[in-house]
């Protein structure tokens, strides 16, 4: 034992004295139990059934080639499109008829509406991608429209075929 220390107690260093009653000696090391909450209950639309394309397709009006008549079924307040998704992109329609006629070939005049395609379409679909903005800019033939250029992009697709209703574009044949 070293000097001056005093004698020390082997059973005090091995047992820390007793707490005073009724109190709490550590913290709980998690929340006490709790039942759990009632679950939490989502209701879900029941999703509307699929619509069938092609029996909706088959109520529009036919052309004389058996396609689908976009201005018939506009005409008869069957479809009332919007120009895009997009809420903001409303337009007023544009009451204006562009002539395209050949050179040396003015019996080809072909009259383009867009009356009927900005009541269908936003200007965007088609200007600046497929056509310009400026007169003659654009060498439309028939060989490039058959072809899906310009006006084949739809026509022959989703609109009218060009080959089956020329005197729809080209306005001094006989229909």
């Amino acid at each position: 034992m070293a000097c001056g220390a005093q004698p020390v107690d082997p059973a005090r260093t091995l047992f820390e004295p007793a707490p005073p009653p009724h109190t709490v000696v550590h913290t709980l090391r998690r929340a006490p139990y709790q039942p759990p909450a009632a679950p939490i209950v989502i209701k879900v639309k029941k999703a509307p059934p699929p619509t069938d394309w092609a029996a909706t397709l088959e109520l529009l009006p036919k052309d004389a080639a058996g396609g689908t008549d976009w201005v018939g079924a506009l005409n008869e307040s069957l479809i009332t499109p919007k120009p895009g998704l997009d809420k903001e992109e409303e337009q007023p329609v544009f009451d204006l008829d562009v002539e395209l006629v050949p050179k040396g070939a003015p019996e080809f005049k072909a009259v383009y509406p867009h009356k009927i395609h900005t009541t269908l379409l936003a200007c965007t679909n088609c200007h600046t991608g497929i056509f310009q903005m400026e007169k003659g800019a654009d060498p439309i033939t028939m060989e490039k429209i058959l072809a899906g250029e310009y006006c084949g992009r739809c026509h022959g697709k989703v609109a009218f075929d060009p080959i089956t209703a020329c005197p729809r574009c080209h306005v001094a044949m006989p229909r």
